[in-house]
């Protein structure tokens, strides 16, 4: 038998190292998938999206870093413990999420990553919450093309992608995200009927939420209070003032900006809006302080007591088909002849 050099020996001893680094890394790599059976397979790392401020939550996961979106070996694991909580400010606050909630969204087959895109074992959102609460809630940029590039030129877009505080009466409040009016595990879609006419009745949640002056005084009769009743042919805050391109009102290209832009407004529900039209939608949102300003109004008011109606909440309403079959109390008595004189109906004191 011939003989094997010291060199030959050096080479075939690394080639069998080299096969068996090979075969320990295959049971690393396979050994996992197999144990967590079908349910639990590792889902294969996707590409990495990041937004596009400058701050710490610009950090992406890793591409090595992979979470199962509902397995044992992921974020549910723990996250879906109804005991699962923390304290902050001497407060508790639950940290569960409902399986439930997320397999009867419209992201049942998105992984928790696709949207907390910061997330990392030596990273995690205790660290720093705001930026981790900013990213997900803005994570929708990703799939949603069309609605991004309208969201990125509005007042609320502008503010959140440039890490700015927006001032809305006289105090610094965070910007409007994706996920403050859409909501966050339960997302649904609107080319849905039974949710669409759902959030439609909710902006007193979706827009009131912040914008609560606006929403109080939204009660002219055609609108405000045709859409506090729940009228279906009523117009909700973002028919008139736009959804994702919401724009502040000395913007020129704001729907309220200028008599033209009124006009077009209008239009979405109005055949050829004329001046009556553009005159009246101050009205829309300034109904009591026209009230307040009317010489008649203010004399009848020491007269009559005032009578302010407790608002019902929307649960309790059942909902009217159009504005026009909305009813008044019937107008009887001196008062009631004299402010049907005086008042168009538009301006009639609530409960008149």
């Amino acid at each position: 038998m011939e003989k094997q050099s010291p060199r030959k020996k050096q080479i075939s001893a690394a080639l069998v190292l080299g096969a068996l680094l090979v075969l320990v890394g295959m049971a690393v790599s396979i050994g996992p998938a197999l144990a967590a059976g079908e349910d639990d397979a590792i889902i294969e790392p996707k590409s990495i999206v990041t937004l596009p401020w400058k701050n710490a939550a610009q950090k992406p996961v890793p591409p090595s870093f992979v979470l199962p979106r509902q397995s044992r070996l992921g974020c549910l694991a723990c996250h879906s413990n109804t005991k699962l909580s923390r304290i902050k400010d001497g407060e508790e606050q639950s940290l569960f999420v409902d399986p439930e909630v997320i397999g009867n969204s419209m992201h049942e087959k998105i992984a928790c990553i696709d949207c907390h895109t910061n997330f990392t074992y030596e990273d995690h959102p205790a660290k720093n919450p705001k930026d981790y609460w900013k990213v997900a809630g803005l994570a929708c940029m990703k799939c949603h093309p069309y609605q991004k590039l309208k969201y990125e030129k509005s007042i609320h877009g502008r503010l959140a992608l440039e890490d700015k505080k927006a001032e809305l009466n006289g105090k610094e409040v965070e910007p409007a995200l994706c996920s403050s009016c859409h909501g966050s595990h339960n997302i649904q879609s609107p080319r849905f009927e039974s949710y669409r006419s759902e959030f439609r009745l909710s902006s007193k949640k979706v827009c009131g939420q912040c914008h609560t002056d606006r929403y109080a005084s939204y009660g002219d009769y055609y609108h405000g209070q045709a859409y506090k009743n729940k009228a279906k042919d009523a117009p909700t805050c973002w028919d008139c003032h736009d959804n994702h391109n919401i724009l502040h009102g000395d913007d020129a290209k704001s729907p309220i900006a200028s008599p033209a832009n009124l006009r077009q407004a209008c239009g979405k529900c109005h055949d050829d809006p004329g001046e009556s039209l553009v005159t009246y939608a101050p009205l829309i949102h300034g109904r009591q302080e026209a009230l307040n300003n009317n010489p008649i109004f203010r004399l009848l008011g020491l007269i009559i007591p005032e009578r302010q109606p407790a608002e019902p909440e929307p649960e309790t309403r059942e909902p009217v088909v159009q504005t026009e079959i909305l009813s008044e109390t019937p107008e009887v008595g001196l008062f009631a002849r004299i402010i049907g004189i005086f008042f168009p109906r538009s301006l009639r004191p609530l409960g008149g």
